[in-house]
């Protein structure tokens, strides 16, 4: 195909009609034109690609163990995960999400690597296409009373319970949930290694700040919309002049100061 008599503006509207394959095989024409809006566009479309084919091999490698569970017969695979456990204030929270099998959600990965605006994206995305999913959550004064691991894992098992459908395989980030009745896999470092884990991940991260945006409005002097409730010099601040707010885990603090 001859696009030295082409328009930039033809040539890109060629572009946008073309397969992947068809792209690439255009490209190395493109290149070899003297034009510099044709240059431009080419390698324009080039990083368009190479970011296409990088997202495709992640979304690949955070399915594989996915792709392994379901070529064993498991078709219901549950990934879970939770957010504020190390909190100095407010609740822990744990979603549990699962996906269908070639689902693929660009852009997802450790909710931790995204930005507040990207996960806010992601999460509308993952309840869209999630088969199931649900959050639960466990108050400051249940922390306090029961202690975080009891918390932690009570939260974990609360949300994997409240799927609907329910799971026939769990895929947890680190913690073994061994009162689970349905076979399950713990990963450390999970939300980085499964696309299920990471979309949990999401879900709770994305939850629980909402959650801590709105204590920020009835406590504002703490800056609970800023570090969430985790113990930032910001916050050990606000402790030392103002002391405890109704949602502090007074066990939490009291190691913190």
């Amino acid at each position: 195909m001859d696009f030295l008599d082409r328009s930039i503006s033809k040539i890109k509207s060629i572009l946008d009609s073309s397969s992947l394959e068809e792209r690439k095989s255009i490209i190395p024409l493109l290149l070899k034109d003297n034009r510099a809006g044709v240059l431009n566009l080419a390698k324009s479309y080039n990083a368009k690609i190479a970011k296409y084919e990088a997202e495709e091999a992640l979304q690949a490698q955070l399915t594989r163990i996915e792709h392994k569970l379901y070529k064993q017969g498991f078709k219901m695979i549950a990934g879970v995960d939770e957010a504020g456990r190390g909190a100095l204030a407010g609740p822990i929270v744990a979603a549990a999400v699962i996906l269908p099998k070639n689902v693929k959600i660009y852009g997802l990965r450790d909710s931790k690597q995204l930005t507040p605006q990207k996960r806010e994206i992601l999460y509308n995305q993952i309840i869209e296409k999630a088969i199931a999913w649900s959050i639960s959550q466990i108050e400051h004064n249940e922390i306090d009373a029961n202690g975080i691991q009891w918390a932690n894992y009570n939260v974990l098992e609360k949300a994997v319970a409240s799927l609907q459908p329910s799971a026939d395989y769990v895929l947890s980030d680190g913690f073994l949930l061994k009162s689970l009745s349905v076979p399950h896999l713990a990963i450390t470092k999970g939300d980085a290694l499964s696309l299920s884990i990471a979309a949990a991940s999401v879900l709770a991260k994305v939850t629980r700040d909402r959650i801590m945006d709105e204590y920020d409005s009835q406590y504002p002097q703490y800056g609970f919309a800023r570090h969430k409730g985790y113990g930032t010099l910001l916050h050990k601040r606000a402790l030392e002049k103002y002391g405890l707010s109704p949602i502090h885990r007074n066990y939490f603090v009291a190691s913190f100061l």
